[in-house]
């Protein structure tokens, strides 16, 4: 599909979230409430039940489809650093990692349904968010300077992040989806003017994939919390995990590729498909 019929369905698609969004603001979320089938982890004590049925498929795992489906998250962080580490700087191999962080968290999350564990997943998610705002705000620095000051505030504010999400968050997710939401609109925003200052469509692709896919992600997200009861059946949250694995995946290529044009290094992107991108070296002429 040509690029600008990939912005038509992204802009669609935004139009979209904004009904669904402003609804889970004014009603709340029905996802999940009342589903009380005992388990092999006991009591659920998280402060969210996704919509998915509680311990269906196996007594020993809350929510199957959920679980399996944030090992994604641990492949793509896995084939990201495999197909990068000779190539990039170290920041952009801890993007990668976090995938895997953030995928166990979600596996251990959503198998389980504990307050534990829903920080092992939901905190990671705040602290990717850091190192990602690292690396678009050091960008344009020369290769091999650091920025301990900023580095220092980022980490500084990190920390107040995560308790104010642990001590706050009992009874929902306000506090972290304000921290990290606040987070993603920020990298948005600099991945946007990254794109507008690039001379490459490569840049505009990846950036276009990016959004397309996390925002696609994000409305079923927010059907199935809204909707509940009506699409139970067809596990939405399953392609969140999907959807926002791919974006976020797309975006650090996008700022892998932007920083190699900030260096003059000259790259390619390969891939036949937006699941095995990778930015690699181009061959010498």
């Amino acid at each position: 599909m040509a690029l600008k019929h990939l912005q038509w369905v992204l802009a669609i698609v935004l139009v979209l979230i904004l009904p669904l969004l402003a609804l889970l603001v004014v009603r709340g979320p029905v996802d999940g409430t009342g589903d009380t089938t005992p388990g092999f982890w006991g009591a659920k004590t998280a402060s969210v039940n996704w919509c998915e049925r509680d311990y269906v498929v196996s007594f020993y795992i809350a929510e199957f489809a959920n679980s399996v489906t944030s090992l994604c998250l641990v492949a793509t962080g896995i084939y990201g650093i495999h197909a990068h580490v000779n190539l990039v700087e170290l920041r952009y191999l801890l993007a990668f990692f976090s995938f895997v962080v953030i995928g166990l968290g979600s596996f251990a999350f959503h198998g389980t349904l504990l307050r534990s564990m829903q920080l092992l997943d939901e905190v990671p998610m705040v602290w990717a968010n850091t190192v990602f705002i690292y690396i678009c705000r050091s960008m344009k620095d020369a290769r091999g300077s650091r920025r301990v000051g900023e580095g220092m505030v980022l980490a500084v504010l990190t920390v107040l992040a995560t308790l104010a999400i642990a001590v706050f968050d009992t009874d929902n997710q306000n506090v972290f989806l304000l921290c990290y939401g606040s987070g993603v609109l920020y990298l948005v925003w600099r991945s946007y003017k990254f794109c507008r200052d690039s001379t490459s469509s490569t840049s505009w692709l990846l950036f276009i994939t990016a959004m397309l896919s996390y925002a696609g992600g994000f409305l079923l997200w927010l059907a199935d919390r809204n909707f509940c009861h009506s699409v139970r059946q067809l596990h939405l949250h399953v392609f969140w995990h999907f959807g926002a694995d791919l974006g976020t995946f797309a975006a650090v290529l996008l700022w892998i590729w932007v920083r190699s044009e900030v260096l003059a290094t000259k790259v390619v992107l390969r891939g036949r498909s937006p699941m095995t991108w990778r930015i690699a070296a181009a061959p010498q002429d």
